[in-house]
């Protein structure tokens, strides 16, 4: 099925399929993601974008590709459930597999692991909508009113409501269950946003890129919009920061990344409270790869290009397939 050529006993990929968009509300990220992956990696193999539709079974089978790179965000995607196609079909593949994916998407599941890995995390409470009432007391005796509110699943900060004043929880909330049912609900805590990316190629070393802060206009915080929008944030590569907490900062990145069970790339986010003590918040198992996102940013200071890091993640997938017979 894959067309590889054999060179010994080593496998050469010779053709990619890129995945991208769907139906989430986070497509139009993925499309320009999966636009850049699919840019870089021509410049040396065959290369075809594919928009995730029903079909998308029946169009990788007739591309025959070496190697799958889904550059996909949010739901559905990120979640294994396109992992769990390709594992089907047996394709090797960029990113986590199908388990990993399903409790990095969950953040509420996802703490459970850190957690469980002795990794710092905030407190919470899960809301939902079947139960609200009773969620906004809960919240509000545990919590008070200075909050965050965060739809379980996805991405991109979309439906995430910061409260740093305090303010109406049921505004919140209702805002949140927009985007997602089931809404994970933190303590707002005063810090730095940090966020360090994780490269965990196959049979290589584990490494953790440099130290990313993130810097927004002053009242503002890292939305959707300065997210996306050229000039609106700020990424301070490596972050001003004391060497012990980098050090600390990335060897927890790496421990999240290995808790879940990601593999070939992740990021991780965190918040730095001025006394130095800082909170695992989520890990990203398919990092943005827009042209203004965070993983590839830290990867060139790293000295790692565009072009190598997507060819570096194919190749890993291409290892890993072979060593699991996927190869055909």
């Amino acid at each position: 099925m894959f067309q590889i050529r054999t060179i010994g006993k080593r496998f050469v990929v010779t053709k990619i399929a890129v995945i991208g968009g769907g139906c989430s509300a986070e497509a139009e990220v993925s499309r320009s993601s999966a636009a850049q992956v699919t840019q870089a990696l021509e410049r040396t193999f065959t290369v075809k974008y594919f928009e995730l539709s029903q079909s998308i079974a029946t169009e990788l089978i007739d591309f025959a590709p070496s190697v799958v790179f889904p550059v996909l965000h949010g739901f559905p995607g990120e979640d294994g459930t396109v992992q769990g196609l390709l594992s089907i079909l047996g394709y090797p593949f960029v990113g986590s597999d199908t388990n990993a994916s399903v409790i990095s998407i969950n953040k509420a599941l996802s703490k459970f692991y850190f957690d469980a890995a002795g990794l710092p995390v905030l407190p919470q409470v899960i809301v939902t909508q079947e139960s609200l009432e009773a969620d906004i007391i809960r919240v509000t005796e545990s919590f008070g009113d200075r909050v965050v509110c965060k739809p379980m699943h996805g991405g991109s900060a979309l439906g995430v409501v910061p409260l740093p004043s305090g303010g109406d929880v049921r505004k919140a909330l209702t805002t949140s269950l927009v985007i997602d049912n089931t809404i994970l609900v933190e303590p707002f805590v005063e810090g730095r946003e940090i966020t360090v990316g994780v490269l965990d190629l196959h049979h290589e070393q584990i490494e953790a890129l440099p130290v990313t802060e993130i810097l927004v206009a002053k009242d503002e915080w890292y939305d959707y919009t300065n997210r996306y929008t050229p000039g609106r944030s700020e990424h301070v590569i490596p972050a001003d920061i004391d060497d012990t907490t980098t050090n600390a900062l990335q060897t927890t990145a790496i421990r999240a990344h290995q808790s879940v069970g990601c593999r070939d790339l992740s990021r991780v986010d965190f918040i730095l409270e001025p006394n130095g003590t800082f909170w695992v918040l989520e890990v990203n198992n398919i990092p943005g790869m827009t042209p203004t996102s965070l993983y590839p940013d830290a990867a060139q200071v790293h000295g790692i290009s565009f072009q190598i890091l997507a060819e570096k993640l194919v190749s890993s997938a291409s290892r890993r397939g072979s060593d699991l017979g996927e190869l055909k």
